[in-house]
């Protein structure tokens, strides 16, 4: 006789979305809590391009029983922004982020997940940041995040499109302050270290092997470092991890999932928490505006067995290059493997299956991992919920596609790089 599956909740069915989309995105877990509660309103929104961005719209319902929707899959662009405004200027981290007065905010995070209902699938596409490309709307080439401006996403979303041909059709922003405070409302988050640690530019220091806890502005030196260093103790001397931005991708997504896996033992249990968790995403979210709390309940609706473990994470490939004095990474978009990985984010083929997960040590569990950070704490959003002022932009082009059996099924290789955590189920 099959065993019964655990019954989710509509709350549970709800806050699939944080896994689904936000969630998985690294350094920016907590975006997802904004899903949860009528307290969207609250979020600061952006218009992106109407073309190029998910512009359906679904009638109003407080019943779970919600009309379908748009079940196309699609891009959602998520973008943590580096900035110092929430380093407590006392904390001895604070020398890692630099005197940024005269810059501003920038991305430290850029990456692309995508979610397809009809497959129960979502995949997540990391771009590093030192990425060599044409800037979209000028004659030269720079960095692909010298196109990020936090309210007015669409000079990235075109640059995207121009050397990736892959189409954007919702936005997510998430700054520091953010995840710090997540970590924070969770407790910490726990990550297994086979060695001593540093990071001299950040402030990273794991003292000793085994489980260790980060919390706040630690954490942060954690996910930023790119000049991770570990003791070795046959060779009796320090070695740095020699993938600098690959690492710390790699290390970003082992983060991120640990948090996840934290934030939903903590939420499900103490509603208390899940409601700081809330709160404090809040506080310095940006979305587009077209990403509505009821496209989001369909969504949930749709994915309702959608298993977060089996999300796949993937990663530009790029090849390290000179540029007059600047150390900077090249596009590899030859790869058979890149072009499977391209063609499902394109729209132009599905997965053929779940890819492995990359930190087996967490709970598969699948009520654990059907549930969301603030399980215990959604209230029904309002029917009446309207959209603020947003800035106009002008129209691309659309990029949404259906998956159907018409399509060819691949199945790219997860491509992780660099030092990242040992699997160790007891330090959760």
């Amino acid at each position: 006789m099959s065993e019964k599956k655990p019954h989710r909740t509509k709350r549970q069915k709800t806050l699939l979305v944080v896994n689904i989309v936000v969630a998985s995105s690294c350094i920016i877990a907590g975006s997802g809590l904004l899903y949860a509660n009528q307290r969207l309103g609250n979020r600061q929104v952006v218009s992106i391009d109407q073309a190029n961005g998910d512009n359906s719209n679904a009638p109003g319902s407080n019943e779970w029983n919600l009309p379908p929707g748009d079940l196309s899959a699609r891009n959602y662009l998520i973008t943590g922004t580096d900035s110092r405004g929430c380093i407590d200027p006392k904390s001895p981290f604070a020398g890692g982020f630099g005197d940024r007065t005269n810059f501003g905010e920038r991305s430290d995070t850029i990456m692309v997940i995508r979610v397809n209902p009809l497959d129960d699938q979502a995949l997540i596409l990391s771009f590093p940041r030192d990425m060599w490309v044409k800037i979209s709307g000028s004659t030269h080439k720079s960095r692909i995040n010298s196109a990020f401006q936090r309210k007015d996403p669409n000079k990235l979303i075109r640059t995207i499109k121009d050397n990736f041909d892959i189409n954007i059709d919702h936005y997510v922003n998430i700054d520091f302050c953010t995840f710090k405070d997540i970590v924070e409302a969770v407790g910490g988050v726990k990550v297994p270290f086979l060695y001593r640690t540093r990071d001299k530019f950040t402030g990273l220091n794991v003292p000793k092997p085994g489980c260790f806890t980060f919390t706040g502005d630690h954490a942060l030196a954690y996910v930023r470092s790119r000049h991770y260093s570990y003791y070795d103790t046959t060779q009796k001397k320090w070695r740095t991890d020699g993938l600098s931005d690959w690492g710390r991708i790699s290390r970003q997504q082992d983060f991120t999932r640990r948090m996840v896996q934290r934030a939903l033992e903590k939420g499900r249990t103490n509603p208390k928490i899940a409601t700081q968790m809330l709160s404090t995403a809040l506080k310095n979210v940006i979305t587009d505006d077209k990403l509505t709390p009821m496209k989001l309940l369909q969504l949930a609706q749709a994915m309702k067995n959608y298993d977060p473990s089996t999300m796949g994470t993937y990663t530009m490939q790029a090849i390290g290059a000179k540029i007059g004095k600047e150390s900077v990474l090249l596009p590899d978009l030859e790869s058979s493997n890149m072009k499977d990985i391209l063609s499902i984010f394109r729209g132009q083929a599905s997965l053929k299956k779940a890819p492995p997960s990359s930190s087996s040590e967490l709970s598969t569990d699948s009520t654990a991992l059907g549930t969301s950070f603030v399980v215990g704490t959604l209230s029904a959003i309002s029917a009446t919920y309207k959209v603020p002022t947003v800035v106009t932009t002008v129209p691309a082009t659309t990029s949404s596609t259906t998956t159907s059996t018409t399509i060819p099924e691949v199945d790219p290789t997860p491509n992780k790089r660099g030092v990242t955590p040992p699997d160790d189920p007891s330090c959760h």
